[in-house]
């Protein structure tokens, strides 16, 4: 089964960076995992309408994860409960 994460990310913004770094480190070996990326500049209508308010943030299937700063293990721990 593959599992497709959206990221939703500012090429401006800092956390967003740590978050696709953590990211990919993560789902590097996992083949089953597909990421998108979204530049929020460049798509604010779709990221308003998708629930997007606060940046970095991660969307599997209707499963949100946003927040100031997204470590590794909120990462991974939002991976595994969407498994």
């Amino acid at each position: 089964m593959v599992m497709h994460i959206i990221l939703y990310k500012s090429f401006s913004c800092p956390r967003c960076h740590m978050a696709r770094k953590h990211l990919k480190e993560i789902t590097k070996m996992d083949d089953s995992i597909t990421i998108s990326e979204i530049e929020i500049l460049h798509h604010p209508l779709q990221t308003w309408q998708e629930g997007i308010r606060m940046i970095p943030a991660l969307k599997i299937e209707n499963k949100l994860l946003s927040g100031l700063y997204l470590g590794r293990k909120m990462i991974e721990d939002f991976i595994n409960e969407s498994k």
